[in-house]
C-alpha cells in the first residue's frame, strides 16, 4: 500500500531518514574491506562523526528556515492588519 501526496515538506525528512540509515550500513559495508587496524577504527569514528554532523547541520537548518518563515508570515500579517486599520 503507497500512499501519494504533495506535501513537499515531507521529502525532506525522507531524505534524513534515508541518510541515517543509508550511511551506516554504506560505512560499515566500506570498513569491512579495510584490515584490522587503528585505520579502520579511524575510518569509522569519523565517517559516523561526518555523517552525524551533516545530519545536525540539515536538521538545524531545517528548523532555522520554518522558524524565519513563521516570523516572516506574522511581520508580514501585522502589517497588513497596520495599513487596513490606517
Amino acid at each position: 500500500m503507497t500512499t501519494s501526496n504533495n506535501n513537499h515538506g515531507n521529502f525532506f525528512y525522507s531524505g534524513i531518514a534515508a541518510l541515517a540509515v543509508v550511511a551506516p550500513i554504506g560505512l560499515v559495508c566500506a570498513a569491512g574491506i579495510l584490515p584490522e587496524g587503528l585505520q579502520r577504527g579511524d575510518f569509522i569514528v569519523s565517517s559516523f562523526g561526518a555523517v552525524l554532523n551533516v545530519l545536525a547541520t540539515a536538521l538545524f537548518l531545517r528548523a532555522a528556515y520554518t522558524l524565519g518563515f513563521s516570523k516572516a508570515l506574522k511581520t508580514a500579517a501585522s502589517e497588513r492588519n497596520y495599513s487596513a486599520s490606517a
